[in-house]
């Protein structure tokens, strides 16, 4: 197996970013296994890995990126079972509970999406505008083809 490319943040940002400590050995583990996740779905989603030749972060890392990585990695974290809850009062009752999403796992929203956008667009060489696309192999035309037709030779 080759060696996994580097996460766009580390467990320590991801424990600053929930604002709880992740400190026990299976927390870490599963911390860094959420953040390995995100930066996957990331690297799929925008189709680029963000990494130099020499399988490093590029410096600088868009901060862009780094926030969408822990705001994935953070839902997964704290809600594995991908679970939504919610609540209604009635008078003096109250009605609740909660259901499974249909789609449980690291995912991007679409405000998360439409970051991503921008951040590739931005990091793009190539220059917007009208340009002109050359469609034909420089074959020459068909002898049966009308002379008049045909001037350019």
């Amino acid at each position: 197996m080759s060696n996994p490319l580097p996460t766009f943040a580390t467990k320590n940002d991801l424990a600053e970013w929930l604002g709880e400590s992740i400190i026990e050995d299976a927390d870490t583990k599963r911390a860094e296994r959420c953040l390995r996740a995100a930066s996957n779905r990331i690297r799929r989603y925008t189709k680029r890995t963000w990494v130099d030749e020499a399988g490093q972060l590029i410096d600088p890392l868009p901060e862009d990126l780094q926030d969408v990585c822990l705001a994935a990695a953070g839902r997964f974290y704290m809600n594995p079972e991908g679970e939504t809850s919610w609540s209604r009062q009635i008078d003096d009752g109250m009605d609740g509970g909660s259901r499974k999403v249909d789609e449980a796992g690291i995912y991007l929203t679409a405000s998360e999406m439409q970051t991503l956008d921008d951040l590739v667009a931005d990091q793009s060489p190539l220059i917007g505008g009208l340009g002109v696309i050359g469609i034909t192999r420089n074959e020459l035309p068909s002898l049966d083809m009308s002379p008049l037709l045909v001037r350019g030779r």
